[in-house]
């Protein structure tokens, strides 16, 4: 049960799905699971956001259901009147195929759901006897229509809106924040100079998983990676930083919330979303972490899709040395701590962005000038002096020393390969 506070505070005390039909507040909420069931579905960093809180997680479910009823004449392939859920079949007895048959049956049953209103790829989650969960992407009020329109479905279907620590995986917090502290298993970079004379590593690159429809939008079109690459920058610094501000959860219970019942977690977000929004100058409309940080050093790039030999995964990483970036920002006036929050903002808005279903941190390899600049045509390999063989050195140094690490996090640039 959600207190009267917050149902009033969201205006939202209740969701159209039909002209004789309304779904009252704590009706929706009883469509989702909780947030311990949820966390046996999928590794994230929903516990640590709410802190174990049910009441915290109820809230951000009516939020996020608001949120996807407020945008039914936009149809961009960004628009947050396109929100992905968990969906989960408990019908007991079932094999998952079965299950989502099931799911299948009662959208295109429902009255005024067309083939445009939903995606859904079938059984990717969780299979086994109890449920099985995959992810569905619909449109506006679509989830609240197939419950009205199928009773029984309160009996084996529970479907939750995803929000963005539900696409972070476990740890992705943590592991940034050590990085950015430089602590000395994480914050410390292997460096090998191998005998031609560059320096490889690895840096951090976060691996987006695109949800169910985003290629193949409305059923019919066919969106490039170019498009989809370029879209989900825009959605990063729109407004400058307004659309992220204005779709957030954790920036409401923070500021507009009356009280102070919010985790730590959820104001590290709030925060760095207040911070970049307030950076935009007043008078000429600039802000050097969307413009120059996200707007001209990061790298969004869509791989190749499945059918083309890639993972189709939009993947965001440092096309420069975190060195270059550091001067690269410094030179807008940017200290550690502003490019930082500049780091957090951003990995919120991917996690936010509608067209996202999983966040993931992984390693990525980069090679580097002997002077740890990337333009290795400024570099090229010495001719090898056969009297003297050389040979590979690794040595360990700490990236928080000379640069901030959330630049080779957070510094991206947008390039597809198809």
């Amino acid at each position: 049960m959600v207190g009267a506070s917050f149902v009033a505070l969201l205006s939202l005390s209740a969701v159209s799905i039909s002209a004789a039909a309304a779904a009252t507040a704590d009706e929706l909420v009883a469509y989702g699971m909780s947030l311990v069931e949820f966390d046996d579905v999928r590794m994230s960093e929903s516990e640590a956001d709410f802190d174990g809180s049910e009441e915290l997680w109820d809230e951000a479910l009516l939020f996020e259901y608001k949120l996807a009823t407020s945008y039914t004449e936009d149809k961009a392939i960004t628009s947050l009147g396109y929100q992905p859920y968990m969906i989960c079949n408990y019908a007991p007895d079932k094999t998952g195929i079965q299950r989502a048959q099931m799911v299948n049956e009662a959208f295109q049953n429902t009255s005024g759901v067309d083939v445009s209103h939903f995606f859904f790829e079938g059984i990717s989650e969780l299979n086994n006897a109890e449920r099985s969960c995959g992810v569905i992407r619909t449109f506006n009020d679509t989830i609240p229509k197939v419950y009205a329109s199928n009773p029984d479905a309160e009996t084996w279907m529970k479907t939750n809106p995803i929000h963005p620590s539900m696409k972070m995986v476990d740890s992705t917090v943590t592991t940034i924040q050590a990085r950015m502290d430089g602590d000395t298993d994480l914050g410390m970079i292997s460096i090998d100079q191998n005998e031609n004379g560059y320096i490889r590593r690895s840096t951090i690159e976060f691996s987006n998983v695109l949800c169910p429809g985003v290629r193949s939008f409305n059923g019919t079109q066919i969106v490039s990676g170019k498009e989809i690459s370029q879209a989900a920058q825009d959605f990063v610094v729109e407004d400058g930083g307004k659309t992220v501000r204005d779709a957030s959860y954790y920036y409401d219970k923070v500021n507009n919330g009356g009280n102070n019942d919010y985790t730590e977690r959820m104001k590290l977000w709030s925060d760095a979303v207040t911070f970049v929004v307030n950076l935009t100058d007043p008078v000429d409309g600039r802000n050097p972490c969307l413009d120059i940080v996200v707007g001209k050093i990061f790298t969004f790039e869509v791989s190749p899709f499945i059918g083309q030999g890639g993972t189709g995964v939009l993947e965001v990483y440092s096309s420069v040395s975190e060195e270059e970036g550091y001067v690269i920002a410094e030179a807008s006036n940017m200290t550690k701590d502003d490019v930082d929050q500049c780091i957090w903002y951003t990995l919120y808005a991917i996690a936010l962005n509608p067209m996202v279903c999983s966040v993931e941190p992984k390693a990525r390899p980069q090679t580097l000038c002997p002077d740890l600049t990337s333009d290795l045509s400024q570099c090229p390999p010495p001719s090898p002096a056969p009297s003297q063989p050389s040979s590979g050195r690794v040595v360990k140094v700490s990236w928080m020393n000379k640069v901030v690490v959330s630049m080779a996090i957070a510094v991206f640039s947008f390039r597809v390969l198809n």
